[in-house]
């Protein structure tokens, strides 16, 4: 209301010095207090792992700093935990901070520079509990893995004798490297040999007990909906190929886990 203050008290100047009544009449918006100019915050909201707080300006003819903020309430000052900042004349501006996993009292604070002041109601939001892992089906009786993982094997073994290479044994403790680096990144959304903590695949066959081990490789792949389909893409690949084709490993592990982005799938190959 900044404006219409200064407004107001520059007519009641011109009511003074002056003789004439008229001189001193105020405008319609001026005689009912009505500034059309106007600021809005609206109540935060959660969106995947983030609270968004939004500010709404309105009714303006002149471009001034707004400024959105979001706060918590809680007892004692409230901090201010993110603030955004943008020169506009109408339009919208929002802030996010990452949500907390216990709840919390969100508020939206907007103002502008004309001394405008929004705040909404509180929101109290918590990010919402992870997802429970895909439940993985019982292997068959007598394989390592499951099914589809051992069909995995089978056709690499059949391209193996091709050729001219022994069959890999599926090994129990590189089963458990492979499918568990196939349930991590389809867990935390992510496709590489190195794990999110830094290891390799290596690392994690030592991890899984694997154990003397003279030489390991990988393979990994994304997306593919078949074992025939994953084993293809493979050999349709020189590197992957030649691990496959690999005579010197006398074992594999094979892993299948379905994630949000389709079937992550791996081979941890390695020899004693």
């Amino acid at each position: 209301m900044r404006r219409l203050i200064r407004a107001l008290a520059c007519l009641g100047g011109l009511a003074v010095l002056s003789t004439t009544p008229a001189q001193a009449a105020a405008t319609p918006a001026q005689a009912t207090g009505y500034d059309p100019c106007r600021v809005k915050a609206v109540k935060p909201v959660l969106k995947k792992n983030s609270v968004h707080a939004v500010g709404v300006r309105t009714g303006c003819t002149d471009s001034s700093r707004l400024r959105v903020q979001i706060n918590w309430a809680r007892e004692g000052r409230d901090p201010v935990l993110d603030r955004e900042r943008k020169t506009l004349r109408n339009g919208k501006l929002a802030a996010a901070v990452r949500c907390s996993k216990t709840a919390r009292t969100y508020y939206t604070v907007v103002t502008d520079a004309e001394g405008n002041v929004a705040k909404s109601r509180g929101a109290r939001l918590r990010c919402a509990p992870p997802a429970a892992p895909t439940p993985r089906p019982a292997p068959p009786s007598g394989s390592v893995g499951t099914a589809i993982e051992e069909e995995v094997v089978r056709l690499t073994n059949e391209a193996r004798k091709t050729a001219g290479c022994k069959p890999l044994v599926h090994d129990a403790k590189l089963h458990v490297a492979a499918s568990g680096h196939s349930a991590d990144m389809a867990e935390t959304n992510y496709f590489s040999h190195t794990s999110k903590d830094g290891r390799n695949p290596g690392d994690r066959m030592k991890a899984a007990g694997f154990s003397p081990m003279r030489a390991w490789g990988e393979n990994i792949a994304m997306g593919q909906p078949t074992p025939a389909a994953v084993v293809k893409g493979w050999l349709n690949s020189p590197g992957h190929r030649a691990n496959i084709e690999n005579c010197s490993f006398t074992h594999i592990g094979s892993g299948a886990v379905k994630g949000a982005r389709g079937i992550y799938w791996t081979q941890a190959f390695a020899r004693h």
